[in-house]
């Protein structure tokens, strides 16, 4: 029987072809994995153990020092609101450093269909962070969501 560690390996072999939007899968240790997808945002896979999971990052770019308060603000009103988002968290990768999204993805009995659902919704999270963090959102015509409309995205 195979164990969990190889079954994610296995599914990280499938997942590219199993989704269009993926450009490349490239895994830069035994247990690392980096997904690029056609618009070429990128996110990371960790494999961590006790208990077996994937922890999911992506980075969100640095926001302007006149947005910095209230997207800092948005996020932590965000990761307090783990219950509505399922366990999606940001972060700050150091001091003045990028943002970052994180999920933790317990992988037992998980299955290809499942990862897909995951990392689609994940990928699309962070694509609505990343252009409210960068102020992207400004530059956007139309309905671009607020940090407010963000605050219930889940994976």
């Amino acid at each position: 029987m195979a164990t969990n560690l190889e079954r994610m390996q296995a599914m990280m072999e499938e997942i590219g072809p199993a989704m269009a939007e993926i450009e490349a899968v490239i895994q830069s240790e035994e247990k690392n994995w980096a997904i690029q997808f056609e618009d070429q945002s990128i996110i990371m896979l960790e494999w961590a153990e006790r208990p077996d999971r994937i922890v999911l990052s992506s980075m969100l770019g640095i926001p302007s020092e006149t947005m910095q308060l209230s997207v800092y603000e948005a996020l932590l009103c965000y990761n307090l609101l783990w219950k509505d988002t399922g366990g999606v968290k940001m972060a700050l990768a150091g001091p003045g450093g990028d943002l970052m999204l994180l999920y933790e993805l317990y992988v037992d009995q998980l299955m290809l269909n499942e990862l897909q659902v995951v990392i689609s919704n994940f990928s699309s999270i962070s694509h609505v962070w990343s252009v409210y963090v960068t102020g992207e959102s400004q530059d956007l015509v139309g309905n671009a969501p607020g940090p407010m409309d963000m605050l219930h995205l889940g994976a």
